[in-house]
């Protein structure tokens, strides 16, 4: 029970890492609010939690849209009085040739994955300020610290993310709240597989790329979760850590 007694607001808890981060979060004995854009799959995820005696909350959130994020955070802290942990996961992917990528679809990319992530710290740190400190934990990508193709708008959103991690890191530590990234390698979410399957993702190739030779599991992530929200990280703050394989110190073709 590392999280207990802590209240933690988890975007893009509907599936893949947010899910595995609300639920696991739960389990630490944390109250979870997990929001995105999809209640009925955020209903079923927090009536589980609820149903096994802990605390979940489902709110509906366009993390692009800074009333919706401000007004997540009013709800959140109606129902549980305060916050200490904010996790800013929700995002898209998006593989298009920069060539032929649409002024639309850079503009949505960065809206989510940029904009949606200083929009989730900002409205945090204003209401942890006053509580006197708080936790970030914001969910980037090893294609933030290394390039792929056809991924000009993900790898610019992903890269300022971690950019911004360090900078409202070193801002707010005299405030108590600390700001950490994690950047996961290829992780088998429901998204991940669902393209495995189809055939889109050449897994081989990916398996052969990666140094210990396959793709990664949620679970493999949650540990560190939790460590960056508990008391045992409480002097890490600026941090950028990746989980994949050894994808992103791979240097050989």
């Amino acid at each position: 029970m590392k999280l207990k007694g802590k209240v933690a607001i988890i975007t893009g808890a509907s599936k893949g890492i947010g899910k595995g981060i609300a639920l696991r979060y739960a389990k630490e004995g944390a109250a979870v609010v997990l929001a995105s854009r999809s209640m009925d799959l955020l209903s079923s995820i927090a009536g589980q939690i609820n149903q096994e005696g802990g605390k979940a909350l489902a709110l509906e959130v366009d993390v692009g849209n800074y009333e919706s994020v401000a007004r997540m955070i009013e709800r959140s802290m109606d129902h549980f009085g305060r916050m200490d942990i904010m996790v800013n996961n929700a995002g898209i992917s998006m593989a298009v040739p920069s060539e032929e990528l649409s002024p639309g679809d850079w503009e949505r990319a960065l809206s989510t994955d940029l904009t949606g992530v200083f929009y989730g710290c900002q409205c945090a740190a204003r209401k942890m300020i006053p509580q006197g400190g708080g936790v970030i934990i914001n969910i980037t990508s090893v294609y933030g610290l290394v390039a792929a193709p056809a991924r000009a708008a993900y790898c610019a959103s992903k890269a300022a993310c971690n950019m911004l991690t360090k900078v409202l890191a070193i801002e707010w530590a005299p405030k108590n709240i600390r700001v950490n990234a994690i950047a996961p390698g290829y992780i088998r979410t429901e998204l991940v597989q669902g393209v495995i399957d189809s055939g889109m993702l050449p897994i081989g190739a990916i398996e052969k790329r990666t140094p210990m030779g396959r793709i990664g599991e949620v679970e493999e992530l949650l540990g560190l979760a939790v460590y960056l929200a508990g008391d045992e990280s409480s002097f890490m703050t600026g941090s950028v850590i990746n989980i994949d394989g050894g994808w992103e110190a791979y240097g050989y073709i």
